[in-house]
């Protein structure tokens, strides 16, 4: 199934059902995190991506991961190692350890009220 596909069906669901939330790596290396009010903790590799969509969410990625994107309300995501980090959405709150190498992440935020800090 294809990625728009599978986000256009699991929204359906949601409707129809209620709250739901997912999380899963697929075969591409890609960690995906989706829902409302979803915990969740993964350890990364240098070549995962990250993909945090809905509200409320609260995941903690170990080791170092490629990129980590957010998008949606309230999500709080704790990243011990990235090279990017994209932020969209409203009141999302990011908090980074430490880059790739020597270098630190690279950072975009879009929004409101959307915070990306690095952890002292």
């Amino acid at each position: 199934m294809n990625r728009k596909l599978g986000t256009a069906v699991f929204m359906m669901v949601a409707c129809a059902f209620g709250p739901m939330t997912a999380a899963a790596e697929d075969d591409s290396g890609t960690f995906e995190v989706s829902g409302m009010s979803e915990t969740a903790t993964h350890e990364c590799t240098p070549g995962t991506k990250v993909e945090i969509t809905g509200a409320s969410n609260d995941v903690t990625l170990t080791g170092e991961c490629k990129s980590v994107e957010v998008s949606g309300s309230g999500n709080k995501v704790k990243v011990e190692a990235t090279s990017s980090i994209e932020v969209a959405g409203t009141n999302n709150n990011v908090t980074w350890k430490r880059g790739h190498g020597k270098s630190k992440p690279k950072i975009s935020r879009t929004g409101v009220g959307n915070k990306v800090t690095q952890q002292k």
